[in-house]
């Protein structure tokens, strides 16, 4: 029922930010900080927790096939993720690159899918978890600009390291576009 419902808020944000939407190539660069919060599946021996990310993001990047937005390096944080039955505390670390695709209009609002992966790090391995391993992601997300330079973020993401390490994590936030 939470997928449906989920599911149905990203389907009406996406259609009806199609409608009105911002322009994210005015500037060349932005960097975006979010916080938001981790929800892993049940079969995961870690429970849900907070989470922060910081975000470089290139617009123009020389690459225009199959409508490709931007490339951006992501570096997110999930700090004191408690292991369920247990007392110990875990940190996870992950960096890697995404790739971006805004779907464009003519409004403050700019939605955009996403695609990524790279190496995240756990900081107290147990349960069979690997300390360095291997993850991807995906997300759909939208932008609203506040002014040409600054924007409000939203983003609903889905991660997948480990088979039972996987979930979703909402956040939000706020891009700083700068460059010329």
């Amino acid at each position: 029922m939470k997928k449906f419902y989920l599911s149905s808020i990203i389907a009406v944000t996406l259609t009806t930010s199609a409608l009105f939407a911002a322009d994210p190539t005015l500037y060349p660069s932005s960097v975006s900080m979010l916080g938001g919060y981790s929800i892993y599946s049940q079969d995961s021996k870690i429970d849900n927790s907070k989470s922060y990310s910081f975000r470089f993001t290139q617009n123009d990047f020389g690459v225009s096939n199959y409508g490709l937005g931007a490339f951006q390096l992501a570096l997110d944080y999930t700090p004191d993720i408690p292991y369920k039955g247990s007392n110990d505390l875990t940190s996870s670390i992950k960096f890697g690159p995404n790739l971006l695709w805004y779907i464009s209009s003519d409004s403050e609002i700019t939605p955009y899918f996403l695609l990524g992966g790279g190496l995240e790090h756990l900081s107290n391995a147990q349960n069979g978890y690997s300390s360095v391993d291997f993850y991807a992601n995906g997300a759909v997300g939208a932008e609203y600009s506040l002014r040409d330079d600054i924007s409000l973020v939203g983003e609903a993401k889905y991660t997948y390291a480990e088979q039972q390490r996987k979930g979703t994590s909402i956040s939000g936030g706020l891009k700083f576009s700068f460059g010329e």
